[in-house]
């Protein structure tokens, strides 16, 4: 007798989603590489985003789509972003409930504090859904108050992006439920677009160039940067110093960046959609953050081959073998300073340490091996194996 193949396990995603920064990045790469047959995904949004709606149509063009608010909602700081969301939290709430009793999906994963807030009453009235919650950034003292332990207890599993960030979740939650699911790059898109051609110009230089990648925020750590560039730019007189991303430091890092002695050779890119063709152009990647949750900015550093100079944070140290994909300091302009000025000075060092940093982010942080976590995490939440390709 023929058996009927299972039909596709439903899956529906929700996230307050802030444009095509780290996370909706990571998102979208995730669900364009699904394998077809084994779920069925569906992304919600608490707030219309139309930034990160075209990533994911242009990424995943059959992943189903769906705003709980269809205005669209400014970013800020937490308190601001929490001050925003409690009045319409109800309605948000009473939505979210209405769409998962008319989905019926079999797993519901709720990334972020304020998805979690509005999943709450679903995730404790729908339990013939499996829940699972991610954070994406390590819980600082303040996110570990025992409140949290209270919007965690319907999750069925809590996950972290990377293994410190699923330690700082371990105080809220059962050590059983907790699981890691690591960032993971595309790495056929990643090389395609490492060998187009730039989108626009970037600053003509004679000698080595440090690259540093992300968000310009205060815990980036990029003034450090400045601040250690500052150090070792009379040594190596030609090196330049890039820096790219946009963000509320912008106007101080410009100030920073004007009253340095080498300020002709700092450069402040802005955003750019060609950040795998600007890696390409440098030698060394530097990070300077207090903490992350899992860099996809140091990830892409790590798949250019460039050897990276790193501060010592939760979700940054993890990425690396101390050592031998890059130096992990102390987060101190003369420690970075330091270890920039030992790959300058030693071109085979430089290439050796990029060699193995792209052969460990291969092995260990492709798309693929981040897919099969959350396949399989999904396997332990409903029992039926989704693991096999299809």
């Amino acid at each position: 007798m023929k058996i009927d193949a299972l039909p596709p396990l439903p899956v529906m995603h929700l996230m307050r989603t802030y444009g095509a920064h780290g996370g909706e990045q990571q998102l979208s790469q995730y669900f364009g590489s699904e394998p077809r047959g084994e779920v069925s995904e569906t992304f919600v949004f608490l707030y219309r985003d139309a930034q990160c709606s075209q990533l994911f149509a242009q990424r995943a063009p059959t992943l189903g789509q769906v705003d709980l608010h269809t205005g669209s909602v400014t970013t800020g700081t937490a308190w601001r972003e929490f001050a925003l969301l409690l009045p319409l939290l109800p309605l948000l709430q009473f939505r979210f409930l209405k769409l998962v009793w008319r989905r019926k999906p079999a797993v519901c994963v709720v990334h972020g504090f304020q998805g979690a807030l509005v999943a709450w009453p679903a995730a404790m009235m729908f339990r013939k859904t499996a829940w699972a919650y991610v954070h994406r950034i390590t819980k600082s003292a303040m996110g570990s108050n025992p409140l949290f332990r209270l919007i965690y207890r319907p999750f069925d599993a809590v996950a972290g992006n990377s293994k410190a960030v699923t330690a700082s979740l371990a105080p809220l939650t059962q050590q059983e439920k907790l699981a890691t699911l690591e960032n993971g790059l595309d790495w056929r898109s990643f090389d395609i677009r490492a060998e187009a051609d730039l989108v626009s110009p970037v600053p003509e230089v004679t000698g080595p160039v440090l690259v540093s990648v992300g968000r310009l925020l205060p815990h980036k750590g990029q003034a450090i940067i400045i601040d250690a560039f500052d150090r070792i730019a009379g040594e190596f007189g030609n090196a330049a110093l890039w820096i790219v991303g946009d963000g509320e430091e912008m106007d101080n890092l410009r100030r920073r960046a004007n009253a340095s002695p080498a300020a002709n050779r700092i450069h402040l890119l802005g955003r750019r959609e060609d950040v795998p063709a600007v890696l390409k152009k440098a030698e060394i990647f530097v990070n300077a953050s207090a903490w992350e949750g899992m860099s996809n900015a140091v990830l892409e550093g790590m798949a250019a081959a460039l050897p990276s100079v790193v501060a010592d944070a939760p979700g940054v140290t993890e990425c690396h073998v101390e050592g031998v994909t890059g130096f992990v300091v102390q987060r101190d302009a003369r420690q970075i300073a330091l270890a920039i000025t030992r790959l300058l000075g030693d071109p085979d060092l430089r290439r050796k340490m990029g060699d193995a940093a792209r052969q460990h982010a291969r092995e260990r942080y492709s798309m693929e091996a981040c897919r099969k976590r959350y396949l399989a995490l999904f396997t332990r939440l409903t029992g039926r194996n989704v693991c096999a390709e299809s």
